[in-house]
């Protein structure tokens, strides 16, 4: 019990703390806003654009590609100065949605109706109690003290809608104070309001936003607003559309990068997560226990079960994009979802079983999972590139290349026109040459004579004529014509021994 009242005495100071320097940033704001009522010149907006690019509505609703201080000059005109005092009602429970509000000083409760049985629960403790019946002696050892102040304030209103026979019908479940907004959901799902906003400061100065203004600068806002409905829709298709979009307003999207702690074993409870999309590892004592993925909750269990500290540690392993929800918002979002808490109970227990599984298999040593390896053939670099030759004896691998397409068409065309001399041995110089010309390697002498073509043979006769070397068909095969490397080596004297004549 003393450890709940520290962490609750942590967080009130934590939100007093953020609460005055709200109140710091926006203080030239409030002062032009409630000597003009609204803003039109561009000094006046240039003023107060230092404090509204802090407020969170502002961030949160800016365009992309747009600076937030356009976007506050922009915004800053259709703002209009409101105030109102200690006990006043600024909307009530049902009404049509028509502005939404940014607290500049003050401080607001969020009321939302009470359950029946509540209700009939407190009517039976009243009726037992002795008359004349005083409602603050009453209560004041049965409920915190802020919670019989609310429920005095509602009764002086004179209203059924509120209290009954001495039966507050609402209860607070939040509250806002200087810096945020509030009464956005409505103008967004165009439906009525979802709760009460009482004042509970001596004075509130606001500035509010009608919803046509609203729609039309915000429109980013609401189509994430609208896609993020309709996520949770599908994700509990068993409750109201109006109870998850209670539920839903207390979430933060947020962005998460690879192997970013989330929290780790013994660490205090702060939070939970609704993962949208990526991967988080969950691990106990430095072993893994198990992942998960799209569409789960995670840390959630703490909270349901009010452990103080975490039971494991959690990290991601890809991009993760996330919802999370601290625990204070979700501790006022399960009064008023009550079918999404039992919900995530559900699946709590599921969580809680599947640990203690892998818990006891950690003990049997069955933790360790052998990762999975691909077969990979392990070569040397300077493998990769030989070829393999098909004959052991020879010394290159690769196959001289054949003729052209283009050379065997030209040489048929020539063949079947009258025999010309000249000509045929102009064009079997070029046939020959230009075949010299893509052979990259050589083969042994003997693989030339036992693959030589009819193409090949006359070739080698218009040569000999040519040339007019004297010697016979198995000498020009000693002359290993493919390990000539260009058409100039027929030229090189050490190689050959021609006339002069062939230069010319």
């Amino acid at each position: 019990m003393s450890i709940a009242n520290a962490k609750g005495q942590q967080g009130q100071n934590d939100m007093t703390t953020q609460r005055r320097k709200n109140e710091a940033n926006l203080r030239v704001a409030l002062q032009y806003y409630s000597s003009c009522g609204k803003l039109q010149d561009d000094h006046s907006l240039e003023q107060v654009t230092p404090g509204l690019a802090t407020l969170e509505f502002m961030k949160r609703n800016c365009p992309e590609g747009t600076k937030l201080e356009d976007f506050c000059i922009q915004s800053g005109q259709f703002f209009e100065f409101e105030q109102y005092k200690y006990g006043d009602i600024i909307f009530h429970y049902g009404d049509v949605g028509d502005k939404v509000y940014v607290i500049l000083k003050g401080e607001v409760a969020v009321l939302v109706p009470r359950s029946e049985s509540e209700i009939e629960a407190e009517r039976e403790e009243i009726s037992q109690a002795k008359q004349p019946f005083e409602f603050e002696a009453f209560w004041r050892n049965k409920k915190p003290l802020k919670q019989i102040y609310i429920e005095v304030m509602l009764s002086q209103l004179n209203s059924s809608v509120y209290f009954q026979e001495n039966v507050c019908m609402f209860k607070k479940v939040f509250q806002f104070y200087s810096g945020q907004s509030f009464g956005d959901v409505a103008l967004i799902s165009d439906k009525p309001r979802t709760a009460s906003i009482l004042v509970t400061s001596d004075q509130i100065y606001l500035i509010s936003m009608c919803k046509k203004d609203f729609k039309i600068l915000c429109e980013k806002s609401v189509l994430e607003m609208n896609q993020t409905l309709d996520y949770f829709v599908k994700l509990f298709p068993s409750v109201g559309r109006m109870q998850i979009t209670k539920f839903i307003q207390f979430f933060h999207k947020i962005d998460l990068p690879p192997q970013q702690w989330l929290w780790r074993e013994g660490e205090q409870v702060k939070f939970f997560l609704l993962i949208l999309k990526g991967r988080v590892e969950v691990k106990q004592q430095q072993l893994p226990l198990y992942q998960v993925s799209d569409n789960s909750f995670i840390g959630h269990e703490e909270i349901l079960e009010c452990m103080p500290f975490r039971q494991y540690t959690c990290k991601t392993l890809d991009n993760t994009t996330a919802y999370y929800m601290e625990c204070e918002d979700f501790n006022s979002a399960r009064k008023t979802s009550p079918d999404i808490v039992k919900l995530l109970i559900e699946k709590a227990k599921l969580m809680t079983s599947y640990l203690e599984q892998r818990k006891e298999e950690v003990k049997k040593g069955q933790v360790y999972v052998e990762p999975i390896c691909l077969p990979v053939e392990r070569r040397l670099v300077k493998d990769m590139f030989v070829i393999k030759s098909p004959r052991k004896n020879e010394v290159r691998s690769n196959q001289p290349k054949c003729l052209s397409y283009f050379d065997i068409t030209k040489f048929n065309k020539q063949k079947a026109k009258p025999n010309n001399t000249n000509q045929q041995q102009s064009i079997s110089e070029d046939l020959f040459f230009s075949k010299e010309k893509n052979i990259k390697t050589t083969r042994s002498p003997s693989y030339l004579t036992q693959k030589l073509s009819p193409i090949n043979k006359q070739m080698k006769e218009i040569l000999m004529k040519k040339f007019k070397l004297n010697f016979k068909f198995n000498a020009l095969q000693s002359f290993q014509i493919s390990s000539c490397k260009s058409v100039h080596e027929f030229g090189s004297k050490s190689r050959f021994k021609t006339e002069p004549s062939i230069d010319n």
